[in-house]
């Protein structure tokens, strides 16, 4: 487990609920579920590792030392995409931390293989202008499909312009060789998976069903309409899902068509 506590926002009181970005890293696109859960919980945000050569060993020893800074010994993890992976990592390595898992449009193993490690040559290689534009360009579309409007838009570009290229080029190539999907069924905190019905990014709806059927305690919900960014359109309310879990011991165990 890392020494060093990363930097954190907190906010809100109650249960602790740590969110982990996707591949911006920057902690910062969550505004929108924010408010409405910090009425419930204790709600962390962070920025993920910067600079060098990381791994997910050290992405998840800064989890665990998020969680012992607040002076708790578990939380609720909620990964977003990369972010997803993460905190799947997180549970097969430090279990008895997790309260509950919420996945939202993630996956165990991406299926392109070729594609993602093209990828992630290219960002170490290209000039960040360059692969800037075509970032942009698919997130704006992207955004579009979720219904985001021009000011929460504005507010993505903003925090996504901060992220360093070795940064993001460094999260590609964790994702090309990221594979879990053999150890699913060793966690066993209550997982439930989001999963965007018209995720353009990743078959998320494919990857949530598999994921629940090898995991003992797994639910999936399925947003209709949804696409990959999802926690920034008006179709997915966290803390109203999470609030029809609670006085259960676990997340309602259904596949929601």
């Amino acid at each position: 487990m890392t020494n060093n506590v990363p930097s954190y926002r907190v906010e809100g009181s109650g249960p602790l609920l740590i969110y982990i970005a996707g591949l911006d890293g920057t902690g910062e696109l969550f505004f929108k579920q924010r408010p409405m859960l910090v009425e419930s919980y204790r709600v962390v945000t962070f920025r993920a590792r910067d600079g060098g050569e990381f791994s997910y060993d050290d992405l998840c020893g800064d989890v665990a030392a998020i969680i012992q800074d607040n002076h708790e010994t578990r939380a609720t993890i909620l990964g977003e995409s990369f972010g997803g992976t993460v905190a799947l990592s997180f549970a097969l390595r430090y279990p008895a931390m997790v309260e509950r898992m919420v996945i939202v449009n993630s996956f165990p193993r991406f299926r392109r293989r070729l594609l993602i490690r093209l990828g992630a040559w290219l960002a170490a290689v290209l000039p960040f202008s360059t692969t800037w534009l075509a970032r942009s360009g698919a997130s704006f579309l992207g955004l579009l499909a979720d219904g985001v409007g021009p000011q929460d838009r504005r507010r993505f570009f903003a925090a996504i312009k901060t992220v360093r290229p070795e940064s993001y080029a460094r999260r590609l190539k964790l994702i090309a060789e990221f594979n879990v999907e053999d150890r699913l069924q060793e966690i066993q905190a209550p997982t439930l998976f989001i999963a965007g019905e018209k995720d353009l990014l990743i078959a998320s709806v494919r990857e949530a069903k598999k994921m629940a059927d090898r995991m003992p305690l797994a639910a999936v919900r399925i947003i209709e309409g949804a696409g990959h960014a999802c926690l920034l359109g008006n179709r997915v309310n966290v803390a109203r899902i999470l609030e029809e879990g609670k006085g259960i011991a676990n997340f309602e165990l259904r596949i929601s068509n």
